[in-house]
């Protein structure tokens, strides 16, 4: 509040008394009057450096679903009184995984000091609110607190299932109930939705697929977006819809190679991933019948099969899938491979023969042979190959 006319006055009159005192000119008499005159300052609305401040944090809520926010709340105040800083600045760091604070946002205290920032961190993350650089005096630091995320989980009991039986995804997003999730298929490069379904009290959930077709297709489960906070996915491993052929071993004649042997070999090359299985067939012994018969033969009892099988090589004829004895034992002499190569070919060679591919031949001089060219008669300049070629695994895979 300004001074009254009266004291205005008396402050002047005294003022030229000093100034007549000490001899100094009229301009300073009118400068004191005009100082005295002055209204008083109001108290400062930011402390003075080297004063105390604090500043708080919290979490609300402190566990979050991935994708869903967190709101940090503080309040930067005077040290002395606790009174509230309104229009500070205000940073919000987080940890880093170097153990070093990296800002994240600049903010501004309101009303009474306070502040606050929505967060919705990709996995669990320390945060802080500091005002003032690091080390000046009069900085303040909150305490750290942490957000932690319950991510959503996603994945397959089995990701490879016979074709036209179920496969069942399974997961969990987070502990309240009700959460719509949505299966969404990866469709000519695009993600069209497949289905629907709501999170149980423990946040689990559970789809099921019937898949139509032999082969790999791609899944998501999707919570989407609500309420302006961004969605979230997890993504599924490749699931494989895969035919099964049983097949049986027996024998023709008189056989003095090892049958076990036999067996294990016919069932390793069959099972291998880079032979036939990668179009996406299974194949499994049986004791007897199944969908075709593999049959280590004495050489003499080939033409029995069928009068385009000799006593030289193995023969395919209807569902007998008929491997030569004598190539069994010792390879043929046109084949530069090893015998645990020779053998992997025949049996794919042949099998190949019952799954309806013919005879190949060999693409170019230095080339991987085609396992349904005739490597036993000779390699026509190709280099020995005992699995099928790629293009020989797409033309079965439908």
């Amino acid at each position: 509040m300004g001074l009254t006319s009266r004291a205005a006055s008396a402050v002047l009159t005294a003022a030229a008394v000093v100034a007549g005192v000490l001899g100094l000119p009229g301009s300073a008499v009118a400068g004191a009057a005009a100082a005295a005159a002055a209204p008083t300052p109001p108290r400062p609305a930011v402390l003075a450096s080297g004063e105390a401040r604090t500043l708080t944090l919290r979490a609300v809520p402190a566990v979050v679903a991935a994708g869903e926010a967190s709101t940090l709340t503080g309040r930067l105040a005077d040290g002395a009184d606790g009174a509230g800083l309104p229009g500070e600045p205000v940073r919000l760091e987080s940890l880093s995984v170097y153990g070093t604070w990296l800002e994240v946002a600049l903010l501004t205290t309101g009303d009474d000091g306070w502040v606050s920032a929505p967060q919705a961190p990709g996995s669990a993350t320390d945060y802080r609110f500091r005002h003032g650089d690091p080390g000046a005096p009069g900085e303040a630091v909150s305490p750290s607190v942490s957000v932690s995320v319950r991510a959503l989980s996603a994945r397959w009991e089995r990701a490879a299932v016979r074709l036209g039986s179920v496969a069942t995804v399974r997961g969990a997003l987070d502990a309240r109930p009700g959460s719509l999730l949505r299966l969404d298929r990866r469709v000519a490069g695009r993600w069209r939705p497949a289905d629907r379904t709501r999170t149980a009290a423990d946040g689990s959930y559970s789809f099921t697929v019937r898949p139509a077709a032999v082969g790999y297709t791609r899944w998501r489960v999707v919570r989407a977006a609500r309420a302006g906070l961004p969605g979230v996915s997890a993504a599924l491993p490749r699931l494989e819809a895969f035919r099964v052929h049983r097949y049986s071993v027996t024998t023709r004649g008189t056989v003095r190679a090892d049958l076990g042997e036999f067996r294990r070999s016919v069932a390793a090359t069959l099972a291998d991933p880079r032979g036939w299985a990668a179009s996406h067939r299974r194949f499994r012994e049986v004791p007897r019948g199944g969908d075709f018969t593999v049959v280590l033969s004495q050489a003499g009892h080939l033409p029995g099969f069928s009068s385009v099988c000799s006593t030289t090589y193995s023969c395919r004829v209807g569902r007998y899938v008929v491997i030569n004895q004598d190539r069994w034992r010792t390879g043929s002499p046109y084949f530069p491979g090893t015998l645990a190569e020779y053998r992997r070919m025949v049996v794919n060679h042949e099998t190949g023969h019952w799954l309806g591919r013919g005879h190949a031949y060999c693409s170019g001089r230095g080339r991987l042979a085609p396992v349904m060219q005739q490597q036993s008669k000779g390699m026509q300049g190709c280099r020995v190959n005992p699995r099928p070629l790629r293009r020989e695994v797409r033309a079965v895979s439908s």
